[in-house]
């Protein structure tokens, strides 16, 4: 029997030309598009919450203000947003309250503000001092910032309990 061996005939080794520059450059107008086409969210504010103090001490958890001061008053603000993502139109209602409809405070955010400041006022003038809960009804559409604007009017106003829930939820 014959046998044949053949022997593979060697190639020589071949360097892969890869174009280096061209894809450096094509990196480059990627990066600069991102770069140029990004659009961060507007800064969201910043949500007060009951921590510790630094030095320690007494206990965090704040007081229940049920207990000592009756049922809170609940007032329900309802607000509206344009397309744009502004507010349109708010109205303050009490909970409970005979008036189903509540007063209208149009879509300027000065309008809300006295009208809080007055409810907290006026809560924490009562004998016994009476503490207000405020719900924020929002629209979809309003945008983060609007929001975080009318929380914290509602905490520098003196409500410490604040839900902002979206139109149509409970």
């Amino acid at each position: 029997m014959l046998s044949h061996k053949r022997k593979r005939a060697q190639t020589d080794f071949v360097e892969p030309d890869l174009p280096i520059t061209p894809m450096l450059d094509m990196s480059f107008q990627l990066l600069a598009f991102f770069i140029m086409t990004f659009k961060p969210a507007p800064t969201e504010g910043q949500i007060m919450l009951t921590l510790p103090k630094q030095e320690g001490g007494e206990s965090t958890a704040p007081p229940d203000v049920t207990i000592t001061q009756g049922k809170p008053e609940h007032y329900i603000v309802r607000v509206v947003a344009t397309s744009g993502g502004s507010t349109e139109k708010m109205t303050l209602r009490l909970e409970g309250a005979a008036a189903a409809v509540g007063k209208d405070l149009t879509g300027d955010i000065k309008v809300y503000q006295s009208e809080i400041k007055a409810i907290a006022a006026n809560l924490a003038a009562q004998k016994p001092p009476k503490v207000g809960k405020l719900t924020l009804e929002i629209d979809n559409k309003l945008t983060q910032d609007y929001v975080m604007q009318l929380i914290d009017i509602g905490i520098r106003a003196g409500f410490n309990d604040i839900s902002p829930v979206p139109i149509g939820k409970k």
